[in-house]
């Protein structure tokens, strides 16, 4: 008699579990928005010998402007103040890599 009770139990968790997932249960909790953005995708107008601003201090990475647009760029050798006139010496992938202008 306690096999056929462990049967029918096992049954209705089956059961349940299958009605529960089938259910919209889960709706409230899923994500409806589909995400298209693109993560470090570098402008097509920056390039090589470019000069800008840095707009943030450089240690070694920082923020700069060129021609109003602003990217994360990375020191070639030093720490570069804010501020600063910087120029574009290489493009690594989607790393930018500059120099302090003399």
């Amino acid at each position: 008699m306690l096999t056929f009770w462990l049967i029918i139990a096992l049954i209705v968790l089956v059961v349940g579990t299958i009605f529960f997932f089938r259910s919209k249960t889960w709706n409230p909790f899923m994500l409806k928005t589909e995400i298209d953005s693109k993560v470090n995708v570098l402008d097509k107008d920056i390039t090589v010998g470019m000069e800008g601003r840095t707009v943030s201090r450089l240690a070694p990475a920082g923020k700069a402007v060129f021609e109003k647009i602003t990217e994360e760029v990375f020191s070639q050798n030093d720490f570069i103040d804010e501020g600063q006139q910087i120029i574009i010496t290489k493009i690594e992938g989607n790393k930018i890599i500059v120099k302090l202008k003399k």
